[in-house]
């Protein structure tokens, strides 16, 4: 048995802990110790025993990794995946936060600038990722940073705010993520939905994974990101990133954010 093959399957394992929650993998880790070995039809089951397309996906991807190590047992997978899943809640538990500033230095905040951050986030995220935006206006980074993020199987979801009616994404966003139409999904908040009195969708916020989570000042522009002064604060592990993408996740399905095409 090639040693890249158990190597591959921990790596899988360790996909499946860390971005499922925690009750899937549990429901999955059950299910598993009951099987003798990777089978088709167990693939199947296991698939169906929760009715959303991450799911599916990571479990697919899980039983592809197994099926080149079959002499390893349920029981073995199983194990492994739990003790996968309680490393990644400790990592998730240990919080970190960190200052994102663009503008003049000091000593006690250094310069670092809102738009590595932001790119620092949309490369390592590998299952959601959702960037919240007032004002968009195209950049090249932003935008190549998202096409190879979307481009890796992530759910990239832009909420942008929007001069448009009908379904249609138009403004600033439209123009500024044009040619990302067809990698991303566009999301906004319908002026029917919104308070009396001319309401903006006025946050900027990204998170990644339910792991990390920038929360700032800065819209997407070239001068928020690099020249105004602007501020905000990274939260890395610790349940914040997971709250916030709860939330946003949750707006999404209760069709509070509408998403729409593109112009």
């Amino acid at each position: 048995m090639p040693t890249d093959a158990y190597q591959q399957l921990v790596a899988q394992l360790q996909v499946v802990a860390s971005d499922l929650p925690a009750t899937q993998v549990d429901g999955l880790a059950d299910f598993i110790g009951g099987l003798g070995g990777p089978t088709p039809q167990g693939r199947r089951q296991a698939v169906a025993l929760v009715p959303a397309p991450r799911f599916a996906t990571a479990v697919t991807a899980l039983w592809a990794a197994w099926s080149e190590a079959p002499e390893v047992d349920g029981k073995a997978v199983e194990m492994a995946l739990r003790s996968a899943s309680a490393v990644s809640a400790r990592h998730r538990s240990t919080q970190s936060i960190d200052v994102a500033w663009t503008g003049p230095s000091s000593a006690h905040v250094p310069v670092r600038m809102s738009s590595q951050v932001l790119l620092e986030l949309i490369d390592e995220a590998r299952s959601q990722l959702i960037v919240v935006s007032f004002a968009a206006y195209r950049d090249s980074r932003i935008i190549n940073g998202l096409r190879s993020t979307a481009q890796r199987g992530v759910d990239v979801r832009l909420i942008l705010e929007s001069t448009g009616v009908g379904g249609r994404l138009e403004g600033g966003g439209a123009h500024a993520f044009r040619e990302l139409r067809g990698l991303v999904s566009f999301w906004v908040w319908p002026q029917d939905k919104r308070p009396a009195g001319g309401v903006s969708m006025h946050a900027k916020a990204a998170i990644a994974d339910r792991r990390a989570a920038l929360v700032t000042s800065a819209n997407l522009t070239g001068h928020a990101l690099d020249l105004n002064m602007e501020l905000g604060l990274i939260v890395r592990g610790g349940p914040v990133p997971a709250r916030l993408a709860d939330h946003f996740n949750a707006l999404f399905a209760s069709g509070e954010l509408v998403e729409v095409q593109s112009n």
